[in-house]
């Protein structure tokens, strides 16, 4: 096997009584079955040879960015991964993994139940299958926490953020975290590891009691976790936690058949189904048009925002802690003296907070200027006023802030950002928009950390779903229902309020509430996609959803109107549209998806 690629997705190299099983499964590792099957195989070959120990590395920039979530929830061919960990942790011969960038869940399990740990100081590690509404599904809620205990397992699985290697090094969830060749280092600790251990069988994961030593503060640590999650809209972490206290209380096999049960449990529930819908439909809606993709992003080192008005400090703010030489152009010198005073009073809190220093502050004062003649010489204008006067460069890319009006009016090329809270934003072009204009508003997106929706003109989506959302609302009030038991009822569903404590009870007339929103949202939402707004379904649920309106684990609008079926709904929206037809009567998308004998999942495939 020395030297030779198995597949496409794993190679082999020999050195010296170290074999190192490469993975290279592109562009990201995915422990797809693929993979499973070839690194599964390749242990089993050399599990009789004279080989000393096994180190599993990556030829990719990361180890393994997780699973192929295109399996969940399906029955997939053999090995699965659990089965693929228990081989690597009954490996009689020592198994390292050499852990480079990302590795995060299903690699991790895997790095898990390997025998030593070593990474590069760049690795980042973590476990974000709660995001999706599960638990993880080989071992890793009975590993981890006898290696580091239940407080930073819980930590580590219950939320989002992931570990740098000092962080896992600090914790004892690796061994070493090396600096320069990365493979040579994780083959020398593999020959050293068994030399010390002279043909006896390495210590597993599962025998290490590292974590279980403190076994009141395990505790402490699982009550605190059920405290804080009391009542939460989603099963997932209650069960969790539950498969946490069973590493403390169980052997390793009735431990990984109760992690096993309630991963089973979780993967087809209507939470876990929305939360995978809304990260395929956020990862979509965020990939940039094919034209725009190819085209590439723009070189962006310097912009002018005119128009003083909000969101101008927001963005300006933005800019400048992101390195970039701003102009801010107000005719009024109060609105200029205003949001001026915004930027500074925002950037003397990030300082006291520390969060900035004091030097920063000041560089970035020394990148900002105001005034007409600032708005020469830069790379991109921001429109923020409405009324753009002549630019001395013609050639300079105008974008504007907030809405871009259907045909494209009051705009120079059509193109528009339209900044939400935090970092999401919509980013409308027209037809005719110039690619390489798109392509400085995508670097100035991307420079700031942006989120950024593509649609077509006449949205923002978000504007549009919330003034469906509030004619709806405003209609039930007028048919009688009240305001407090219409927001209880959409709160137990989720819209308006946080998903970190438990939701309201549902009211009497829930159902109506919820029948009559969830439509009117989901026919808006088919009107978006009629008129271009929305390329496809899921860019509408990723905006909802991104843009806090609707709870993720809903999935988005359209998500729901399919679970509900088309002919239902457009059967309800006729109904409605008796009394209100501005708001309920069925978009003709409607008609032409029932006569195809399809939903709006179906439409997900466009570009």
């Amino acid at each position: 096997m020395d030297g030779k690629a198995l597949t496409d997705a794993v190679r082999v190299e020999r050195r010296g009584a170290v074999l190192l099983l490469i993975l290279a499964h592109r562009p990201v590792n995915v422990l797809s079955q693929h993979l499973r099957a070839t690194l599964s195989a390749a242990l089993t070959a050399v599990a009789d040879s004279d080989l000393r120990a096994v180190v599993m590395c990556s030829d990719l920039a990361a180890f393994s960015a997780g699973a192929d979530l295109s399996e969940l929830g399906k029955a997939h061919a053999a090995p699965g991964l659990s089965a693929l960990c228990q081989q690597i942790e009954d490996f009689p011969k020592p198994v390292i993994v050499a852990l480079n960038g990302s590795t995060l869940g299903p690699g991790l399990e895997l790095a898990l139940a390997a025998h030593g740990r070593v990474a590069s100081p760049a690795a980042q590690l973590g476990l974000p299958e709660i995001g999706l509404g599960l638990v993880a599904e080989a071992g890793a809620t009975q590993r981890l926490p006898r290696l580091v205990g239940a407080a930073a397992a819980l930590k580590l699985m219950l939320e989002p953020a992931t570990l740098t290697a000092a962080q896992a090094l600090t914790i004892g969830l690796l061994d070493q975290v090396v600096e320069g060749d990365l493979r040579a280092q994780a083959c020398a600790f593999a020959e050293t590891m068994a030399v010390a251990l002279n043909g006896a069988a390495p210590l597993k994961t599962s025998d290490r009691r590292d974590g279980l030593r403190d076994g009141k503060a395990y505790q402490a640590a699982i009550v605190a976790a059920r405290a804080r999650y009391a009542g939460s809209p989603l099963p997932a972490p209650l069960r969790l936690i539950d498969c946490v206290e069973a590493a403390q209380l169980l052997p390793l096999q009735q431990g990984l058949g109760f992690e096993a049960a309630a991963y089973n449990a979780l993967v087809n529930t209507p939470e876990a189904q929305g939360l995978r819908h809304a990260f395929y439909a956020e990862r979509r809606a965020v990939l940039p048009p094919a034209a725009l993709a190819s085209f590439g992003t723009g070189k962006l080192a310097s912009l002018a925002v005119w128009g003083a008005a909000e969101p101008a400090a927001e963005l300006v703010g933005q800019a400048l802690a992101a390195g970039l030489r701003v102009s801010l152009i107000d005719p009024s010198r109060e609105a200029l003296v205003a949001a001026l005073q915004k930027i500074a009073s925002r950037q003397e809190a990030a300082v006291t907070a520390g969060r900035l220093t004091a030097e920063a502050r000041d560089a970035d004062w020394a990148r900002l200027s105001t005034g007409s003649a600032a708005i020469s010489g830069v790379d991109l204008v921001l429109n923020n006023a409405g009324a753009l006067p002549p630019l001395e460069d013609a050639a300079v890319p105008v974008i504007a802030l907030g809405a871009l009006p259907a045909r494209g009016a009051g705009t120079r090329v059509g193109i528009s950002m339209a900044l939400a809270a935090g970092l999401v934003a919509e980013f409308a072009a027209g037809a005719d928009a110039p690619v390489a204009v798109q392509a400085m508003g995508l670097a100035l997106g991307r420079r700031l950390g942006w989120k950024l929706v593509f649609t077509g003109p006449g949205g923002p989506i978000d504007r549009r779903l919330r003034a469906a959302l509030s004619a709806a609302i405003a209609q039930l009030e007028a048919e009688g229902m009240a305001r407090p038991v219409i927001a209880a009822a959409l709160g137990s569903f989720g819209i308006g309020v946080s998903a970190r404590g438990p939701l309201p009870a549902p009211p009497p007339d829930a159902k109506r509430v919820l029948d009559a929103c969830l439509a009117a949202l989901a026919n808006q939402a088919a009107r978006l996609i009629s008129e271009g707004v929305a390329r496809r379904p899921l860019d509408v649920d990723a905006a909802a959803v991104l843009h806090g309106m609707f709870p993720r684990w809903r999935g988005g609008p359209l998500f729901q109107a399919d679970r509900r079926g088309l002919l239902v709904l457009r059967a309800d929206l006729h109904k409605r549209a008796e009394a209100a037809p501005q708001i309920y009567a069925p978009d003709a998308l409607f008609d032409r998806l029932i006569a195809d004998g399809r939903d709006f999942g179906s439409l997900n495939s466009a570009d």
